[in-house]
């Protein structure tokens, strides 16, 4: 796309829905200002100066809001969009502005109606519309789940915009569809299908219905609340045990709960989700397991967080040692001995990941003899240590 071409396009984007977009150069020198106070320009210079060159889109946060940055593929044009309002323009936010960024206080009464005509729109339509944006400039297609997961844990989108995203339609109480549909991924175990519907619903959120005025508050009630429905009416309906099913819900209920902002929570909805529907997945029967084999792999899997051996998968399943050693052999490549600790180290992955139990604690927690045992064991699994596991997974 020529620079003309690009400036024809930011013109008739804020011709079409009024959003503010001001263009500059490679320099961080204005080429186009498409915003109706002239004043505000000292605004998108100073937001210039933080956005990163290698990102797009990426979000910025200021005074009155958070801005858009698009930035076009020849690293040449910077485009800053907004601003999305998420508070209300109070005599407080009006002076931060004036003082941040030396706009004269003659123009206090400007700058206020300036503010006031940004049309209100939620936080997932911004976002959608720096999406569109980025496509129509860079002939790329991105998510908002990509700008989500671009963002610094620093930023904390989630705490700093929930208090507008919970006033997104009033919300409408319009989820039914969606959760039915996504139920359908877990029962399914078809985490590929949901990895790809996650992305399909971004594009056009549907609001959840208020159930806190906190924001946190408002999060953790709503994962608690899906947590429980998306285990007992997606991972027990595709046959996960029902006694692992609560022991996760369990979990994940304690750790929402231990999340301090509203992105912690929502990062830790989708993990979980994923979580049901790859458990899912993994535990459906082969043709290759036999009935027998196939109860005890459920048993063992069901039972990480206990002191289980052999003679507790024998007693389960029914068979004396001689006859069912040899045939979960066969049948998993593994003795059953073998099996049970790799389940263990296997379910120890998620804690590690997910939670903040010390590695003592989730030595103890899957009765391993030692924490050095279990560190053992785990590297020889996986090729690395459980610190070094943990760290890997925070910093992704």
């Amino acid at each position: 796309m020529t620079r003309k071409q690009l400036l024809k396009t930011c013109e008739l984007l804020y011709a079409s829905y009024n959003l503010p977009i001001v263009c500059f150069d490679e320099k961080r020198e204005i080429v186009q200002f498409n915003c109706p106070y002239p004043g505000y320009e000292a605004v998108f210079r100073d937001l210039a100066k933080d956005v990163r060159g290698d990102r797009s889109p990426s979000l910025v946060s200021g005074c009155a809001g958070l801005y858009g940055a698009v930035v076009a593929k020849d690293g040449k044009t910077l485009l800053l969009i907004g601003p999305f309002k998420n508070r209300k323009t109070t005599d407080d936010l009006l002076a931060s502005l004036i003082h941040e960024h030396g706009l004269p206080w003659e123009e206090l009464g400007s700058l206020k109606s300036f503010l006031a005509g940004i049309p209100p729109i939620s936080y997932n339509k911004f976002l959608s519309f720096l999406c569109l944006v980025h496509y129509l400039i860079n002939k790329e297609e991105v998510s908002l789940l990509d700008i989500f997961h671009a963002q610094s844990q620093n930023f904390g989108v989630g705490e700093k915009f929930a208090e507008e995203i919970l006033k997104d339609e009033d919300f409408a109480h319009g989820t039914y569809f969606l959760e039915q549909r996504l139920l359908h991924y877990v029962r399914d175990g078809d985490a590929e299908g949901l990895a790809a519907f996650f992305k399909t619903i971004g594009q056009s959120p549907t609001p959840e219905g208020k159930l806190a005025d906190d924001a946190l508050r408002q999060a953790k009630n709503i994962f608690i609340g899906f947590i429980a429905l998306v285990g007992k009416e997606g991972a027990i309906k595709g046959n996960l045990d029902v006694e692992q099913t609560y022991q996760l819900i369990d979990l994940y209920t304690q750790e929402c709960e231990r999340c301090i902002s509203v992105s912690q929570v929502n990062e830790l909805r989708y993990n979980a989700i994923m979580d049901f529907t790859q458990r899912v997945a993994d535990q459906k029967h082969p043709e290759a397991y036999s009935n027998e084999v196939y109860s005890a792999l459920q048993f063992i899997k069901s039972h990480t967080n206990r002191p289980i051996g052999v003679a507790d998968v024998l007693r389960h399943v029914g068979k004396s040692r001689s006859i069912f050693m040899g045939q979960f052999k066969k049948e998993t490549g593994e003795t059953i001995g073998r099996y049970i600790i790799k389940a263990k180290l296997q379910e120890s992955k998620q804690l590690l990941a997910y939670s903040d139990q010390s590695i003592s604690e989730i030595s103890n927690f899957f009765y391993f003899s030692s924490q050095p045992h279990f560190q053992k064991a785990f590297k020889n699994e996986f090729g690395i240590t459980p610190l070094v596991y943990r760290k890997k997974k925070r910093k992704s």
